[in-house]
């Protein structure tokens, strides 16, 4: 009757970190960029907008996070390949686990399939990211490893129901650790968990790791183009301006800058007869979209993917990205089109 009771208890708590995984789940994929609330609202008033993109060509994306990989920015590569895996391992392990019925492969992965494939569609059809099919790929095999992990795990405690609920609560544990570790290390800016301050820090083999600027901060960016001048500090939310010039591997934009009123009003100037020139680098990762405008208040937009074709001069632009050797590297760049007359 004890052994029951406990055994009881034991599968209670695996059902508990099955609905929490779900929820960590949901929301590293689904709601990284805006939260629930934002886009329950959103769905409801039909204004949905933001970034997004659909990948179908299998292995193109994985392709181009290995290359970032061996460019100095290892982390950020393997974070997203593995993070991939390993964040469907447990679907792969759990479901079976709690679910007898649920014990065959095929089963196993036809549920992971449809979940996969499920939040992948919602990112682009909810405009909450990118719709991958290598994201897909790698989800699978991260079930299909979870699930030799299962098979493993009741073949060592075969008839020995509380130590296999023990072990999966331990396991579980440390992989709740280990996925909050890749969540901070890779989404940590997005969730507000780490300062995306650029400190001269070195990773990698040595290279300044990736800043994405999406927030107010100090940050520091690189000289103006044509210009000796040390490197400055500007706020910023991202950096903004009009092309002035560009070729195939780069952009030179006049950098507008923004100057407090001292109210938190802010405005957007330029002094043409001295234009700060910054020069920005593209490479083969960096996503274009672009952003119609249709009134002057800003109040309609659409957000929509772009191509690096679509940049011209005179084109006002958005800019996110890092820097790498003195070189500031665009991650994403927003084209504005001006619709209203």
């Amino acid at each position: 009757m004890r052994n029951s009771k406990r055994n009881l208890f034991l599968k209670s708590c695996c059902h508990v970190i099955f609905i929490v995984y779900i929820i960590f789940l949901i929301k590293i994929i689904l709601f990284k960029y805006k939260g629930l609330i934002t886009t329950f609202d959103n769905l409801m008033t039909g204004e949905l907008s933001g970034f997004r993109s659909f990948n179908i060509i299998p292995f193109r994306s994985i392709w181009e996070f290995g290359k970032l990989m061996f460019r100095g920015y290892f982390s950020r590569g393997f974070n997203n390949i593995i993070g991939n895996i390993f964040v469907f391992a447990p679907f792969g392990y759990l479901i079976p686990f709690l679910y007898k019925k649920c014990e065959k492969w095929k089963i196993v992965a036809a549920i992971g399939l449809f979940a996969s494939l499920f939040l992948e569609l919602s990112q682009y059809f909810l405009y909450l990211g990118s719709a991958d099919i290598d994201d897909v790929i790698l989800n699978l095999l991260g079930v299909a490893l979870g699930f030799l992990f299962f098979r493993g795990i009741r073949k060592i405690t075969d008839k020995k129901e509380t130590e296999r609920y023990v072990i999966t609560i331990v396991l579980s544990a440390v992989g709740f650790i280990v996925a909050g570790y890749l969540a901070v290390d890779y989404f940590g800016i997005m969730f507000g968990m780490t300062n995306q301050r650029n400190r001269g820090g070195l990773s990698d083999g040595g290279a300044p790791l990736p800043v994405e600027f999406e927030s107010r901060e100090q940050i520091d960016v690189i000289p103006h183009a044509d210009s000796d001048e040390k490197q400055q500090t500007a706020e910023l939310d991202d950096i903004y301006g009009l092309i002035t010039e560009l070729d195939d591997s780069r952009i030179v934009i006049n950098r507008i800058e923004e100057k407090d009123l001292g109210n938190g009003v802010g405005i957007a100037s330029v002094n043409m007869a001295d234009p700060k020139l910054q020069t920005i680098y593209l490479t083969d990762t960096t996503k274009y979209t672009q952003k119609d405008i249709y009134d002057v208040n800003g109040d309609r937009v659409e957000i929509r993917d772009a191509a690096k074709e679509d940049l011209e001069v005179d084109k006002n632009i958005n800019i996110k990205g890092y820097l790498s050797d003195g070189k500031f590297y665009a991650a994403e760049i927003e084209m504005e089109n001006f619709l209203f007359a």
